[in-house]
């Protein structure tokens, strides 16, 4: 607590608090001995969470060479470098392995080296090679006792996708794995929805259809939604089954060859639309001194109309970069929406601009 600049009299309660406990277990109608806790806090307190972070807050200090993402006991290390630069990168982050291997034992917390994994992301173009393969090992402490002499302790295991705070990530970035992830979880959910639709009120559906189906996809879609078209194909193609379940059968009759429509009928955006209106909405005055407006020495019709001005790529890449996607958004819009910098006056606009005029020209099976 010191070290976050927490002093007395705070800090003095929380050592009193955290002082002299003591436990035992029951099993049954037996009473085991009384221990006493040497380190940690009260499982279930609501300072334990707080306590946990001031604790590891001085973890990230140790790293040199890569740049730390924390979330709660989770900690995601990243370094860049070139292909052809593999081995020397793969020995800097050694390197950050070792300090936090040394944090720490120093720091009584134990680390999970069986959950510990090596992704090496990079274009599926472009395949780094390193003779022989780079291998990061989380050794024990006693290793640096005796200098990594005799040491057995096994590399990290070096995967093609990882699951991290409920996404899959895989090497190339292309969000496959993820968006089929998401069609296996709506799968299921598809399966009990029909049951359902025979058992409870359509009004009813809709709302355990929002609380479940939307919240599964809208989960981190500003960032899955840039990937390729055929895998939110694969989503939206789920979506309209599950709003065939949410009209009724004379509705659905009507629109038989037109299931699009329904979209705009329930008022659900599909998941492109709603990839960029969550786009627009996260990053609504984030970048604001990023953009700026078209300016020539002529006039031209974007300089008339308020339009910002879009980075210039040249590949897919290129095109799913924050520089560009943004002001190229921004740009669709119309004026009052564009320059709107209330952000809760920004999103219903928005979501019904999607509704009126994109999807009146959305058409779901090509």
């Amino acid at each position: 607590m010191k070290e976050c600049g927490v002093d007395e009299p705070l800090s003095q309660w929380f050592s009193d608090y955290l002082t002299a406990r003591s436990y035992r277990v029951k099993v049954g109608s037996t009473l085991g001995d009384e221990r006493g806790v040497r380190c940690g806090v009260p499982q279930g307190s609501g300072c334990g969470p707080v306590c946990y972070l001031l604790h590891v807050d001085s973890l990230c200090g140790v790293l040199r060479h890569c740049s730390p993402h924390m979330f709660a006991d989770d900690l995601c290390v990243l370094r860049a470098g070139a292909a052809a630069d593999l081995a020397d990168t793969c020995r800097a982050v050694q390197q950050d392995v070792d300090a936090v291997v040394r944090w720490s034992h120093d720091n009584g917390i134990v680390l999970n080296s069986d959950k510990t994994k090596l992704l090496i992301l990079h274009s599926p173009y472009l395949n780094p090679s390193c003779s022989p393969e780079p291998t990061i090992v989380t050794h024990d402490f006693s290793c640096f006792h005796n200098s990594l002499f005799s040491c057995q302790c096994k590399p990290i295991e070096r995967v093609k996708c990882i699951t991290y705070l409920g996404m899959r990530i895989d090497e190339n970035f292309s969000w496959s794995s993820h968006t089929d992830y998401i069609c296996s979880k709506l799968r299921v959910l598809l399966v009990r929805f029909y049951h359902l639709r025979y058992r409870v009120p359509i009004s009813t559906l809709k709302r355990i259809y929002n609380s479940l189906v939307e919240s599964i996809i809208g989960y981190s879609l500003d960032c899955y939604g840039l990937t390729f078209k055929s895998n939110i194909e694969k989503i939206e193609k789920l979506q309209t089954r599950f709003l065939k379940l949410l009209v009724s059968n004379k509705t659905k009759n009507k629109y038989k060859n037109d299931y699009y429509k329904l979209f705009k009928i329930c008022k659900i955006l599909p998941a492109t639309l709603r990839h960029k209106y969550l786009f627009l909405v996260r990053q609504h005055g984030n970048q604001e001194s990023n953009l700026y407006q078209m300016s020539h020495n002529h006039g031209t019709r974007s300089i008339a109309a308020g339009k910002y001005a879009a980075l210039r790529v040249s590949n897919y890449y290129g095109d799913r970069l924050i520089e560009k996607r943004l002001p190229y958004l921004l740009n669709t819009l119309p004026v009052t929406i564009r320059q709107e910098k209330n952000k809760n006056k920004f999103k219903r606009p928005l979501f019904q601009h999607y509704l009126n005029t994109y999807l009146s020209n959305f058409c779901l099976y090509k």
